[in-house]
């Protein structure tokens, strides 16, 4: 498995098949400010009966494509497009404003924040995209809707409804985020949910 330690890239000798996912990833100022609302939904979730599971903020990303299921050894080729990807995209802002949750506030399961999307990220996007049918590497195709995991909700009985606090902050501004590397991520299924590790980091031109 290749995998990130904070020491650099490093290859186990077992082989595994994993989901590999193509993102970008927030600056430290704006995740702080995250990592300060789901503190506060936490405290929400729990008094209304319910658990919580938020992204750690190592790993929080925005998701660009995800690609179907492949063996680890695909890693060198996937690196060779993102690459080639990074160093024709210059850095650009984003804007993360707005937060909701799935299927809906009434059964949460998933929240995630909203990204307003622009020509820099569609871009990008669909650089990445023509580069991997380039060399015959499948993606998900569906619809795209740019947006970022904050974390999870797991009742014990009946649903809990989250309305209210959502409405409160689902127009909230949580500022601009200066991005300036694509990230490869690499999900393995555990016990308690995905487990993310980075496999490689590519920094755009200039």
């Amino acid at each position: 498995m290749w995998y990130d330690d904070g020491g650099g890239i490093h290859n186990s000798n077992a082989r595994l098949t994993m989901i590999f996912t193509v993102a970008i990833e927030p600056d430290i100022k704006l995740v702080e400010r995250l990592t300060f609302l789901q503190e506060d939904l936490g405290k929400i979730i729990s008094s209304r009966g319910a658990d919580s599971r938020w992204s750690r903020p190592e790993y929080m990303h925005i998701p660009l494509l995800c690609m179907h299921t492949r063996d680890e050894d695909a890693v060198p080729e996937l690196n060779e497009v993102l690459q080639n990807c990074a160093h024709q995209t210059k850095p650009f802002s984003l804007t993360i404003a707005g937060i909701s949750a799935y299927p809906s506030s009434e059964c949460p399961r998933i929240v995630r924040v909203s990204v307003q999307e622009n020509s820099e990220l569609t871009e990008l996007r669909t650089r990445l995209m023509e580069s991997f049918r380039a060399v015959n590497i499948g993606f998900d195709s569906r619809d795209y809707q740019a947006a970022m995991l904050l974390g999870r909700v797991a009742t014990h009985q009946d649903k809990i409804n989250i309305t209210n606090a959502i409405n409160a902050i689902k127009d909230l501004n949580f500022g601009q985020s200066e991005i300036y590397e694509i990230v490869l991520y690499g999900s393995e299924l555990g016990d308690t949910g995905a487990v993310h590790h980075i496999i490689s980091r590519f920094f755009f031109d200039g």
